[in-house]
């Protein structure tokens, strides 16, 4: 039954322009702390099963050079995982932007910067999506670990699910050298949720 998990068209254009609302107090939250203009790319979305993820992020990240990843566990009716990917320079350059000198910046620092903007990016977007579709969400704390190939990946809670959907976009900020990637995974049980919400709010346009 489970295998029949899927979005139609007006769906995803649905979520996605629910995820697009919350990306905006996302980018806001961030630009205000950085006191730069960030911006979060039209979000991708898409379901795909859970066995194809680890090849999809292969072909998605550009792992040539080492990449910092942040995962934290959402809990709730809306359960998965966020997943935000940042390359290392990238991460020194917010490093720079929250005020650090280049004497100040070591691995620990930039690890604690990584998780602070996990965790803005994670409670304003989950958050707000959350609101918007009426449910609660809490969240586990997040975890970071150096990634220099796609097989370390291995403690994706995705083993345990039929089908992922992937809600993906990109943060970069205007005049900066800072690239990073979100990935929102939910699973099987949460799609069905966000299906049946998705369709209420469509039918009350």
């Amino acid at each position: 039954m489970k295998s029949n998990i899927n979005l139609t068209e007006d769906e995803k254009d649905c979520l996605q322009e629910l995820m697009n609302i919350a990306y905006g107090s996302a980018t806001a939250a961030i630009t205000e702390i950085l006191n730069a203009f960030a911006k979060l790319s039209i979000p991708k979305i898409q379901i795909i099963d859970a066995i194809e993820l680890k090849p999809y992020l292969a072909k998605e990240l550009n792992l040539n050079e080492e990449h910092l990843v942040s995962l934290q566990q959402i809990n709730g009716t809306i359960s998965g995982e966020n997943m935000f990917v940042i390359n290392k320079k990238s991460a020194r350059n917010i490093a720079f932007k929250f005020g650090l000198e280049e004497d100040e910046i070591n691995d620990e620092e930039i690890c604690d910067i990584v998780l602070e903007i996990t965790n803005i990016l994670s409670s304003s977007t989950i958050s707000k999506l959350a609101e918007d579709i009426d449910t609660n969400v809490s969240f586990s704390a997040p975890i970071i670990k150096n990634l220099t190939s796609i097989s370390e990946l291995n403690n994706l809670f995705i083993s345990k699910y039929e089908k992922v959907i992937i809600i993906s976009t990109q943060l970069n900020f205007e005049d900066l050298n800072i690239h990073a990637e979100l990935f929102i995974f939910t699973t099987d049980n949460s799609i069905l949720y966000i299906k049946e919400k998705l369709n209420k709010i469509l039918d009350e346009l």
